[in-house]
């Protein structure tokens, strides 16, 4: 073949129109010594192509991807219930004890204060009516006097606007 045909065949190549005898005579082109300068730039891609025909893939090589590639099948788990719902049981159980704590621990430190807070709270001036509730009774005579004098001094000061 002359180079002339061999560009017209390489134009062919590169628009993806040779057949594959085409190809074939190509690549034996480009095999032999007597390549044109011009075209030597596609000599290395060509012997490369022939080079590359040569190898093939052994039969051991779909077995070899075939094991690499097979994932042993994973069965689903199956999940309680409970192993769902205990984590969250676990959070209000510690919610439910530390509200337990803090309760415990504002009775037993305020329960030296919770007479102090009575008396303090009998003192202050009182507009509308209301009851105090005490642990003891004591407590409770005191608060019904306050009442009963807030009242007194309530009703008074609606006779003076009268």
């Amino acid at each position: 073949m002359d180079s002339k045909q061999i560009e017209q065949l390489l134009q062919r190549y590169w628009n993806c129109e040779t057949t594959l005898e085409e190809e074939k005579a190509l690549r034996q082109f480009f095999t032999t010594a007597d390549v044109p300068q011009h075209l030597m730039c596609y000599k290395d891609m060509f012997l490369y192509q022939e080079f590359l025909q040569d190898d093939h893939l052994d039969e051991e090589f779909d077995e070899q991807l075939l094991k690499l590639i097979e994932q042993p099948v994973v069965q689903a788990q199956h999940v309680s219930i409970f192993s769902r719902l205990a984590p969250i049981a676990k959070v209000a159980a510690a919610v439910t004890v530390l509200l337990a704590l803090g309760n415990v621990a504002e009775r037993t430190l305020l329960q030296d204060y919770h007479q102090i807070a009575v008396n303090d709270t009998i003192g202050q001036q009182i507009i509308s009516p209301s009851v105090a509730l005490g642990d003891d009774g004591e407590v409770d005579a005191q608060a019904k006097d306050s009442l009963t004098l807030q009242l007194k001094t309530v009703e008074q000061q609606e006779c003076i606007k009268k």
